[in-house]
């Protein structure tokens, strides 16, 4: 007969997060599984492989699963590579891998041409040069002049078009807080900001929707910049100064030259002023990004100096409530939906299901929809 491996069990436990005492609050006998001393019946393995996100037959399995992250890891910091990745984030490239799988082939199926701009800049260096030219080359996929984000009234405004003019270009992006729709599996900003699947049929894009909006534009603009390198992988927060991955810093100066063009700051930063920091709020206010992206441009253009850019920093920190949390996730369903499906997705699967390409019940596991739902979603919403 076989038996449970100890070690797995730890380890299944250390990766979902779960404290030794919330695995023994729901299993009670937990400790004395490990040694042996007591075996759980079949639902209480169940449950533990559901509670801890693994499968029931790996509990037995005399080696530790191997849950490494599915694509490459730009989170490397001081030559460390990250942590093993959390369940969390585990099961979300995996269903994003799989979105992507079927959109290639629908859009192959309908002869449809490839994103241009993915790979674009394959085989180019990271010079400044090339940095300008990528930022050039963004503005004229998306349509967007440099002032475009000062016609937002609102970041959350700001989001929205950027995100529909990335879309528009057939890049798909998704922005969730959650797995799936599990409002219990909430995705740790800290872990990762956002990720990119490279492919020039179907390149998806997916940022972490619990992130505030102003960073959740950032990251957007840094995961283009990594499809223009055909380049897969998780991002880190764009203000990790510490990281040592060429392409990651590469993609944060396109970002930051994308959000804060030069003319804007040069010509709207007071450099006579005591204080900086209002003018480099009122700039981030415009820009709609924020306040850390505008004040480190403002040092490398050597607009102010590094004691200046710490002063601006702690009043920004001094601003901002150490309670404060990322932006809230929920409100209107189908709304919310919009955004975890993205409009590429969503028009792909509705035009399948109309040419009898996608059967409805597919396409309800899909998207995740039921069938009354599905019907509203896209009547009324998508």
């Amino acid at each position: 007969m076989a038996m449970l491996n100890p070690e797995v069990l730890e380890w299944a436990v250390r990766r979902s997060g779960l404290s030794g005492e919330q695995v023994v609050k729901a299993f009670p006998k937990y400790r004395a599984w490990l040694d042996g001393s007591w075996k759980p019946t079949v639902k209480q393995l169940r449950d533990f492989a559901n509670k801890t996100h693994v499968s029931v037959s790996e509990l037995f399995g005399s080696e530790l699963p191997d849950y490494a992250l599915q694509i490459a890891d730009f989170r490397t910091v001081n030559d460390t590579p990250s942590q093993d990745p959390s369940p969390e984030l585990f099961d979300t490239i995996d269903a994003m891998m799989g979105r992507q799988d079927w959109l290639r082939d629908y859009f192959l199926h309908e002869g449809y041409d490839p994103v241009g701009f993915v790979g674009s800049y394959r085989w180019a260096d990271r010079s400044d040069e090339t940095g300008e030219r990528v930022v050039s080359d963004l503005r004229g996929l998306l349509k967007l002049n440099e002032g475009w984000a000062a016609s937002c009234k609102t970041v959350a405004e700001a989001l929205r078009m950027l995100k529909d003019r990335v879309e528009a270009a057939n890049i798909s992006v998704v922005i969730n807080g959650v797995v799936n729709d599990n409002t219990h599996r909430a995705l740790d900003v800290d872990e990762f900001r956002g990720f990119v699947l490279a492919d020039d049929m179907a390149p998806i894009i997916f940022i972490n929707g619990r992130d505030a909006k102003s960073a959740q534009i950032f990251t957007l603009v840094h995961e283009l910049c990594h499809l223009a390198f055909a380049q897969t992988g998780v991002s880190n927060a764009p203000d990790d100064e510490d990281s040592d991955v060429t392409l990651e810093r590469f993609c944060n100066a396109v970002a930051a030259d994308f959000l804060v063009p030069t003319s804007i700051l040069a010509s709207r930063f007071d450099g006579g002023a005591t204080d900086a920091y209002p003018a480099l709020k009122a700039i981030a206010h415009t820009c709609k990004v924020n306040f850390v992206v505008v004040a480190r441009k403002a040092k490398d253009m050597g607009l102010i100096d590094e004691d200046t850019f710490f002063a601006a920093w702690r009043s920004y920190k001094d601003d901002v409530p150490e309670t404060a949390k990322p932006d809230k996730v929920g409100g209107n369903y189908f709304l919310s939906k919009q955004y975890k499906l993205g409009s590429v997705f969503s028009e792909a699967v509705l035009n399948a299901v109309n040419s009898d390409y996608l059967s409805y019940r597919d396409a309800y596991d899909l998207t995740g929809l039921s069938a009354p739902s599905f019907k509203t979603y896209f009547e009324k919403v998508a």
